[in-house]
């Protein structure tokens, strides 16, 4: 068989090696390292085939107007290479059926990476649920502690505000007896002034002043001082809350770095055929 020289050699025209479907040329082994070089190339079919085999390809290239006829008495094409349409037929089904075979198992693998970010998307949700129930359950307790607290503390001020007004209201009420008694006795003691009878005048101030004797005049006085919290009472509680507050911050580090990590990233193998690359090399025996 005569070798097919190739396409592109411009002086002594080298045999080819293999045949590019897509550029319908003709490649020596120079040409064909530079065919795969170019970027836009590297997706072109090529067929490494035998001297025979470019040969017929060649022709069918050239002979394939014939091709539109078929004699339906000889049930033969007018040309001669068109008896090797079937071979051309049965490679392309097969390239077809490659072409179908990759597409079906890029659908899977890409079905199956829908399913996982579904997966990630419910996965997150969840995450974010858990972590609002888990959160707003600690501070809701934080704060039925502070309200439970602060109402405790006001409590027990309105108890002791009760308690002292109730001692001075008792003292109030005895300041106002022992007033209405040294009223009294002091007018009793200016209608005997105004006795002229000495004896009944006597008599009388004697009665009355063993009364008075008795009376108890003493006052409890009850002196009560402005109270108030210090700033530095104030700054204690202050430094305690910020020390509370810092500890919150690390716990919500804690919660947002979990949140950051939560999504690892990778990527799916999916099969390496593509759809755009189908590559075959024949033997070159």
């Amino acid at each position: 068989m005569d070798t097919i020289p190739c396409d592109f050699c411009l002086e002594k025209p080298n045999s080819a090696v293999t045949m590019c479907l897509t550029c319908e040329a003709s490649l020596c082994q120079a040409h064909l390292s530079k065919h795969n070089s170019k970027g836009t190339q590297k997706c072109h079919v090529l067929v490494a085939l035998k001297a025979a085999e470019a040969q017929e390809a060649k022709a069918r290239a050239e002979h394939a107007e014939w091709l539109e006829g078929f004699c339906q008495d000889n049930a033969a094409f007018p040309c001669a290479t068109g008896s090797h349409e079937k071979d051309d037929y049965e490679k392309q089904q097969a390239i077809l059926s490659l072409i179908m075979k990759s597409i079906q198992e890029n659908n899977a693998a890409m079905n199956k990476a829908l399913q996982q970010l579904q997966k990630s998307a419910d996965q997150i949700k969840s995450n974010k649920k858990t972590l609002t129930d888990q959160l707003s359950k600690v501070f809701q307790e934080i704060k039925t502690q502070v309200d439970q607290k602060e109402k405790q503390i006001i409590s027990d001020i309105q108890s002791n505000e009760k308690k002292q007004l109730a001692k001075i209201v008792v003292l109030q009420k005895q300041m106002e007896e022992k007033k209405d008694a040294a009223l009294q006795n002091l007018q009793e003691l200016q209608a005997l002034r105004e006795q002229t009878d000495a004896q009944l005048f006597l008599q009388g101030f004697q009665l009355l002043q063993e009364r008075v004797k008795k009376e108890n005049f003493s006052n409890d006085s009850v002196e009560v001082l402005t109270v108030h919290l210090d700033q530095s009472d104030i700054q204690v509680v202050r430094n305690h809350t910020a020390v509370y507050i810092s500890n919150l911050d690390t716990l919500m580090q804690v919660v947002h770095g979990k949140i950051i990590n939560q999504t690892q990233w990778s990527r799916l193998i999916i099969p390496r055929k593509t759809l755009k690359c189908f590559i075959f090399r024949g033997s070159s025996e």
